[in-house]
């Protein structure tokens, strides 16, 4: 089984995502992990490495071209923005929230204040969208991609997974054609 767990910034993609891993037994790869390693490893915020990312198509693309690789093969969750457009995951799933909530919980999570966490995010987002329309002609706002939307704002991460866990039951490998 191959799933995909997609969404806005601070919708709750790694909180739902690991969770979810953990249940089904699969393999974890967050590429939002990926790329926070790159920017320490430069000496950059998340917001600079984007910035820098405009710049430099190799340094999405590298990290899109180890998330389609660590699909291969199966067993695995994907963690990324793009990784329902890349893979064609079994279950495919985009995660929102309200901007206020994204940006309450940006703020908690990265120690920023409130203000401080809305104008990263819109930043952000704003040069995501640049760039996935540009290197790949991916429209964030189009959903059409994915087979489960749910606002995370609505309901908690594990009643999510709760949730996600029935719809998963027909993946078995035998039925995908894959070995088990």
């Amino acid at each position: 089984m191959i799933v995909t767990v997609s969404g806005e910034i601070g919708a709750g993609k790694s909180t739902v995502a690991k969770a979810l891993s953990r249940a089904l037994g699969l393999r974890y790869v967050s590429a939002g992990e990926i790329f926070r390693e790159e920017a320490r490893r430069r000496g950059l915020t998340l917001a600079a490495l984007g910035r820098l990312a405009e710049q430099d198509p190799t340094i999405d693309r590298e990290l899109d071209r180890m998330q389609v690789e660590a699909a291969q093969g199966g067993g695995v969750l994907i963690d990324s923005r793009l990784s329902g457009w890349l893979i064609d995951g079994d279950l495919r799933v985009w995660l929102r929230a309200a901007l206020a909530v994204r940006a309450a919980r940006v703020a908690a999570r990265d120690g920023l204040s409130p203000e401080e966490a809305l104008r990263e995010l819109r930043a952000r987002e704003e040069c995501e969208r640049r760039r996935y329309r540009e290197f790949y002609q991916i429209d964030l706002t189009d959903l059409g991609r994915y087979h489960i939307v749910v606002d995370t704002a609505a309901w908690s991460a594990q009643e999510i997974v709760d949730a996600l866990l029935p719809l998963t039951r027909r993946f078995q490998p035998e039925r995908l054609g894959r070995p088990s």
